[in-house]
């Protein structure tokens, strides 16, 4: 088996919800590459569909495409959001009461909605 360290795998998927389970796929098929258990796995999938959720519910109009970006390093798996042909409001404001990002933030190890490059980043500890 070849190593998937330091491995990018993107994803860019059009602003429709038809595509969440596409997103939740993906993140199943690279956790379970990267080395995560079932319960892990299952965490990074709820929190790729919330984070792509919200995306859907509050990204500009003018978005019709955003990207996820799964980066595999040895010790955790990065996964970004980032809009295509737009930027990503910040989202901390208006969801900071929301049960999504308690959710987020509960199932990942560092929630990150509000970045200079207008991305939302969340991060899980591989073997913790």
């Amino acid at each position: 088996m070849n190593s998937i360290l330091n491995d990018n795998v993107v994803l860019v998927l059009p602003a429709k919800s038809e595509y969440v389970s596409t997103a939740r796929l993906t993140a199943s098929s690279v956790s379970t590459r990267a080395g995560f258990n079932i319960d892990e796995i299952e965490d990074i999938k709820v929190a790729v569909s919330e984070v792509c959720n919200i995306i859907l519910s509050r990204a500009e109009k003018n978005i019709s495409q955003y990207r996820i970006s799964f980066d595999i390093s040895t010790d955790n798996i990065k996964i970004t959001f980032t809009a295509e042909n737009g930027t990503l409001d910040c989202f901390e404001q208006s969801i900071e009461n929301e049960y999504g990002l308690y959710i987020m933030k509960a199932l990942m190890d560092s929630v990150e909605l509000c970045n200079e490059n207008h991305s939302i980043v969340m991060t899980k500890k591989i073997g913790v």
